[in-house]
């Protein structure tokens, strides 16, 4: 627990905390002269990547609590696209940025075969070209939180690697864990929830439904966020009060923003549903005064 570390150097120099961390409390509070504290804090409060409805639900679940009207204007939808299979017609609807797909697979630690299935035909789909044509670069990204589901998932679609154009050789892939994705954004990001097991949720939850993790994913999408996830992880129960707090936006997301049924029945013998957003009514706030 590095923050309790009983050493003066440890207390002093913070190195276990971010540089975001280590200067907020220096800086300086709206109004305050530029003696008072050394930094001035500024917040953004317009996104020009996210759909207006990915910003909203972002606003109400994060952003709100520290005092920031985030927003943005961006409507920006992706293609529609008429599929033969209903599940992956469904999945992809334009109208509904936000999508969360739940099923009943119960069993899955480290590695979920079964979502690994479930996601494989929307990803040939948004990667196709005859679909979406959605690229490894800035494309379509995945974000699962443990590397044996992003080994499984990258060999499974070959079509999300990123090919070396001199050698042929794969040097990347569109599916990696939610760190590497901090700093970029794609057209389409589908999230696998992976863990599935209960008790495994109990002990580990902390790490999958630490917000900030869904946070960074869904900020790196532009026009539509897919969330991949175990019935388990939305009807968790947890008797730690940090980890029963993270897992407030996840069943959020569910309950109170994707509320719109879009599809109901079984892939592989296991039940699958599909929920997608309603539209964010109203119009967003002007820009701040400068």
């Amino acid at each position: 627990d590095w923050a309790s570390e009983p050493r003066r150097t440890f207390r002093e120099y913070a190195a276990y905390e971010s540089l975001f961390e280590t200067l907020l409390p220096r800086s300086a509070p709206p109004g305050a002269t530029s003696d008072e504290r050394p930094w001035t804090l500024v917040q953004f409060e317009e996104s020009f990547r996210l759909h207006a409805d990915m910003a909203e639900f972002l606003r109400q679940e994060v952003y709100s609590k520290d005092g920031l009207r985030y927003f943005s204007r961006l409507q920006g939808q992706i293609e529609p696209c008429r599929h033969e299979d209903d599940f992956i017609s469904a999945v992809l609807c334009p109208e509904c940025p936000l999508v969360v797909v739940v099923h009943d697979e119960n069993r899955s630690q480290t590695r979920n075969p079964f979502e690994q299935e479930l996601v494989a035909p929307l990803l040939e789909c948004l990667a196709h070209p005859d679909h979406y044509g959605l690229d490894a670069v800035g494309g379509l990204g995945v974000v699962v939180p443990h590397r044996a589901q992003r080994a499984s998932l990258a060999a499974a679609c070959p079509s999300l690697s990123l090919i070396d154009p001199v050698t042929g050789e794969v040097v990347g892939s569109a599916v990696d864990t939610v760190e590497r994705f901090q700093g970029g954004e794609r057209t389409v990001i589908l999230i696998s929830a992976t863990e599935s097991d209960r008790d495994y949720l109990l002990a580990s939850g902390r790490f999958l439904l630490d917000p900030r993790r869904l946070t960074v994913a869904l900020s790196r999408a532009k026009r539509k966020l897919i969330l991949v996830a175990s019935r388990q992880v939305f009807s968790l129960f947890c008797p730690d009060e940090e980890t029963y707090e993270y897992s407030l936006i996840w069943k959020n997301l569910l309950r109170r923003t994707c509320t719109r049924g879009l599809w109901r029945g079984e892939r592989n013998g296991v039940a699958v549903e599909v929920w997608g957003n309603e539209p964010v009514t109203g119009t967003p706030p002007p820009p701040a005064e400068p």
